[in-house]
């Protein structure tokens, strides 16, 4: 298995971008290139598409087109996860095999509608397709959205095979499950993400999460809590995490308050134009750019998130 990245640990914040879209529901490329090199600048360790990438809005053929022009973008300089769905072993390692020639460097794996599987058949199938994938793997543990319950003796069990360079673990009470992945671990290695918006992550980060996978539009607060937990300033950390907890809690409504929440901010930001999301999508509440605005005012977050970026810098 050829890496162009040592991955070793993973670790640090791994956003999830999200897909801008002109009128005509194409790819914004151009608010795209803005997106990542955003993120490049504030010193991210790599940036992922996933589901909050709304891949399951795109063709195979855009999903393909987003990844290959997020490579060109990075040139090297950070890693791109690509994202992979796994209903089957054949389907799950062909995904993967688009996302490698799309010049993926890992992927995200998602089983999906496998919920009558037990864990040694589930474990089984997800190795499997991760060797004739032939990319390094990161499995998702997301069974509020894919009905697929992956335990974390499984999850531990798979960080034991070295095409498994990580799991995502964002299943609900995921701080605790973490805590037990970690305990089955023992002393062997094995890098435990976050994810489910970064919503969690200052206590994820305290029982043993090495990463987060959050959205794109604020990775500076995400950065700035794992480097003063890591120093040891734990007070410091939680009330820079608390600070940002209103903002990260409006988006759990649904995914698509999520991901408009995102881009609003990404907006505000200066890094994209346009808060489309890709269609067919869920009606947006028409007061949530208030709730937002008022959010952004009332806490001074705009600044906030520029006072966490010199933090994370020093």
């Amino acid at each position: 298995m050829t890496r162009k990245h040592d991955f070793g640990t993973l670790n640090g914040v791994i956003p999830v971008l999200v897909t801008p879209f002109e009128d005509s529901g194409e790819v914004d490329l151009s608010q795209l290139s803005s997106q990542v090199e955003f993120l490049i600048d504030r010193g991210v360790t790599g940036v992922a598409l996933g589901f909050g990438s709304e891949v399951p809005r795109l063709s195979t053929e855009d999903a393909e087109a987003l990844m290959r022009h997020v490579v060109s973008v990075t040139g090297g300089r950070i890693y791109v996860m690509g994202n992979a769905e796994m209903t089957s072993v054949r389907g799950g390692s062909a995904a993967i095999r688009r996302m490698e020639q799309a010049g993926a460097d890992l992927v995200l794996l998602r089983p999906n509608n496998l919920e009558w599987a037990e864990q040694d058949a589930l474990f089984e199938t997800i190795l499997e397709t991760a060797v004739c994938g032939g990319l390094p793997v990161v499995v998702q543990d997301a069974p509020q959205h894919t009905g697929v319950r992956i335990t974390a003796e499984t999850l531990a069990r798979l960080l034991g095979e070295k095409e498994i360079v990580a799991v995502k673990v964002e299943a609900p009470g995921s701080a605790a499950k973490i805590s037990t992945v970690r305990s089955r671990l023992g002393a062997a290695a094995g890098s435990v993400l976050a994810g489910a918006g970064g919503v969690d992550w200052l206590h994820e980060l305290q029982r043993g999460a090495d990463g987060t996978m959050p959205g794109p539009a604020y990775p500076e607060v995400f950065q700035a809590v794992h480097l003063l937990s890591m120093q040891g300033h734990r007070s410091e950390a939680a009330k820079r995490f608390a600070r940002a907890l209103p903002l990260l809690v409006l988006g759990t409504r649904d995914l698509d308050t999520f991901l408009f929440v995102q881009k609003y901010v990404l907006l505000r930001r200066g890094v994209m134009q346009s808060t489309r999301l890709g269609r067919p999508h869920r009606p947006i509440d028409p007061r949530l750019i208030h709730e937002i605005d008022e959010l952004l005012e009332v806490l001074e977050l705009l600044k906030f998130f520029d006072d966490c970026h010199i933090i994370a810098s020093a």
